[in-house]
């Protein structure tokens, strides 16, 4: 599957605006989705009885990431108050969300991919390009990007 991607650099006073939820509102089939957290490192206090190290070491360590739903998901995003480095991958296939090897493998099995980097930016790719064009319109500093494997 080709995978689109892009990169949201907005900021006000040189700190990230844009939120996980932000991206998030503008995915349309996110409920047909499978959705697993690979890495995460930030902060906030989750409603259920899980706290962020719990969230984070799971992410962090378990070969198939932190399962979740849509709608988990979507309530985690208003948990957190800072994220610093987060992948999260959603596939409509259960057996793609795995802990990938080589990003290559990750873009073309995944429906989607939403990667955090050092709080300086987000980075989406997905099969749908339509989410990709939603995205950049709808933020005001992006750049447009390929998958690092084609040329």
């Amino acid at each position: 599957m080709k995978a689109k991607g892009i990169r949201i650099l907005d900021k006000i006073n040189r700190v990230v605006s844009v939120k996980l939820q932000d991206i998030l509102k503008e995915i349309s089939n996110g409920n047909l989705l499978y959705w697993s957290i690979l890495h995460f490192y930030g902060s906030g206090v989750l409603k259920n009885e899980k706290s962020i190290e719990v969230l984070e070491e799971e992410a962090n360590k378990s070969e198939k990431g932190f399962f979740l739903t849509w709608d988990d998901l979507n309530e985690l995003a208003n948990d957190l108050w800072e994220i610093e480095d987060m992948l999260v991958i959603g596939s409509k296939k259960q057996e793609k969300i795995i802990r990938h090897k080589i990003d290559q493998d990750m873009y073309e099995s995944c429906d989607i991919v939403i990667e955090m980097f050092d709080s300086c930016y987000w980075e989406v790719f997905s099969s749908d390009e339509a989410l990709i064009n939603r995205l950049a319109t709808k933020f005001k500093h992006t750049i447009f990007l390929k998958p690092n494997f084609e040329k």
